[in-house]
C-alpha cells in the first residue's frame, strides 16, 4: 500500500493534491461545494425559463442583462479585491453573485426575477478575480499549473452529476425539480463560501494593497486605476497575453455553442447519441489531466501550448471535412479536442498570472477580463451568421482564430525571454 501511495505521489497534480497549503487547500478541496449544484440546474436553465412564460427574445434579453453586469463588475473587480482584501471580497460577492440569484431563481415568477438574478450573478467576476488571488498568490509559481489543473479536474467531476436532474425532471417535470435544485445549490454554495472564509487568511499582497488604500474611496481608486489601465496598454507581453486568452475562450465559445448543432443536423447523428460523445470527452480529459498535466510548466509554455494549438486545429480540419454518420471520426475529433483542451486549460489560467504584475494583480486582472470579454463578446455573434449560412462555417472561424492563437504563443515566447533575460542584466 505504501509502495502504491509512494508511486502516486510522483505524479505532480496528485502531489500538489496531497501536500496542498496555505489558501490554496480550502479553496480546492471546498469547490465541489461549487460545481455540484452548478451543474445540476446550468444545462436546464433556459428550459426553467421558458417553462415559465419566459420567450426567447426575453431569455435572449437576460443574457445580455447578463454580460453587462459581468463587465460592469469586472472593471471594479480589482478595487473591491485591493480595497476589501482577497478573502472579506471573495467571502462578500460569493454571496452576492450566488446565494442571492440562487434564491431569486427558485422564487421565481417571472421575467423580472430573472432580471433582477442576472444582475446579481454578474458580480460573479468580482470573485473570478479575488478568489483566483486568495487561492494562488502565497502558491509557488512552479505549481500554477497544477493548481488550475485540480481545478478543472474539480468542474470536471462535478459534471458527472448532470444527469440526475433529467431523472428528476421526468419524474417530478421542469418547474418544481428545479425550484429545489436552486434552494439546494443556495445551501451549497453558501455553506462553501462561509468554510472558505473560516478556513482561509488573507494574503501578504493582499495585507499590503489593504493598508494602502485604506484611507481611499473606492471612487478615488477607481479613478487611479486608470494608471494601470494605461500601463497595461504599454506592456507587450500583457497585451499579447490578453490576446490569446480572447482567442482561446473565442474557440471554446464557439465550440461548446456550435459542435452539438453540427452534429445533429449536418452530420446525421441522433441528438439522444451527445451524451454519449460528452461522456467519451469528460473522460479522456479527466485521464489526460492526470497523464499529461503533470508535465507541464507554465516557464516553459511554448512547446506544451503550441502542441495543444495544433490539437485544436486537426479536430477544426475534421469537423468541417466530417462526412455524414462518421460515427468514429466523431469520436476522434473529440478526443483531440480534449487532449487539447486538458493542456490549453491551465496553461491558459497560468499564463495570465505570471504575465502580469504581482503586486497589481487585482487591478490587472479586472482589465484583463473586460478586455478579454470586449473582444470575445461579437465571436459569438459572428459565428451565429457564418452557422446560417453552413454549420461547418463556425469551425472555419475557429481554424483562424488558433492560427492567430499559435502566432501569438510564438511572440509572447520571444517577448518574455527577451524581458526575463534584461531582469537578469
Amino acid at each position: 500500500m505504501k509502495s502504491l501511495i509512494a508511486r502516486m505521489r510522483k505524479n505532480a497534480v496528485i502531489d500538489t493534491l496531497c501536500t496542498l497549503e496555505g489558501n490554496a487547500k480550502p479553496c480546492l478541496y471546498l469547490e465541489p461545494l461549487w460545481g455540484i449544484p452548478y451543474n445540476l440546474y446550468a444545462p436546464l436553465a433556459s428550459v426553467y425559463m421558458a417553462a415559465l412564460g419566459l420567450s426567447p427574445s426575453q431569455i435572449g434579453l437576460i443574457s445580455t442583462i447578463f454580460l453587462v453586469s459581468q463587465m460592469f463588475w469586472a472593471l471594479l473587480s480589482g478595487v473591491l479585491t485591493d480595497k476589501l482584501g482577497r478573502r472579506v471580497c471573495t467571502g462578500i460577492f460569493d454571496c452576492v453573485s450566488w446565494t442571492i440569484p440562487a434564491l431569486l431563481w427558485m422564487l421565481a415568477q417571472d421575467f423580472r426575477w430573472f432580471a433582477a438574478a442576472a444582475v446579481f450573478n454578474g458580480a460573479w467576476r468580482v470573485t473570478e478575480t479575488s478568489w483566483d488571488l486568495l487561492m494562488i498568490e502565497d502558491a509557488p509559481e512552479s505549481r500554477l499549473v497544477h493548481m488550475y489543473t485540480l481545478t478543472s479536474i474539480a468542474g470536471l467531476l462535478a459534471g458527472f452529476v448532470s444527469p440526475i436532474a433529467y431523472f428528476f425532471v421526468q419524474k417530478f417535470t421542469i418547474v418544481p425539480t428545479m425550484r429545489f435544485i436552486y434552494g439546494f445549490t443556495c445551501v451549497m454554495m453558501t455553506s462553501k463560501f462561509v468554510i472558505l472564509y473560516f478556513l482561509s487568511k488573507e494574503t501578504s499582497v493582499g495585507k499590503r494593497r489593504m493598508a494602502e488604500c485604506k484611507n481611499i474611496s473606492i471612487l478615488s481608486r477607481l479613478w487611479d486605476s486608470r494608471k494601470v489601465f494605461f500601463r497595461m496598454l504599454k506592456s507587450k507581453r500583457i497585451l499579447l497575453t490578453v490576446a490569446f486568452v480572447a482567442c482561446y475562450s473565442g474557440i471554446c465559445n464557439v465550440n461548446g455553442s456550435f459542435w452539438p448543432l453540427l452534429i445533429t443536423e449536418k452530420l446525421g447523428i441522433p441528438t439522444e447519441n451527445l451524451s454519449i460523445f460528452f461522456t467519451i470527452k469528460n473522460l479522456f480529459m479527466l485521464v489526460c489531466y492526470f497523464v499529461v498535466a503533470p508535465r507541464l510548466d507554465v516557464r516553459r509554455f511554448r512547446h506544451p501550448v503550441l502542441l495543444g494549438l495544433s490539437l485544436l486545429i486537426l479536430q477544426q480540419v475534421l469537423m468541417m471535412l466530417m462526412p455524414t454518420g462518421m460515427y468514429w471520426l466523431v469520436i476522434v475529433a473529440v478526443i483531440l479536442e480534449a487532449l487539447a483542451l486538458s493542456i490549453l486549460d491551465p496553461m491558459r489560467g497560468s499564463l495570465q498570472m505570471i504575465n502580469i504584475d504581482r503586486e497589481e494583480r487585482a487591478r490587472m486582472l479586472s482589465y484583463f477580463y473586460a478586455l478579454c470579454m470586449l473582444i470575445t463578446s461579437p465571436l459569438s455573434w459572428l459565428a451565429g451568421l457564418a452557422a446560417e449560412v453552413d454549420r461547418a462555417y463556425p469551425f472555419a472561424m475557429n481554424f483562424v482564430l488558433t492560427v492567430i492563437a499559435i502566432v501569438l504563443t510564438c511572440v509572447l515566447w520571444k517577448v518574455r525571454r527577451t524581458d526575463l533575460d534584461d531582469d537578469v542584466a
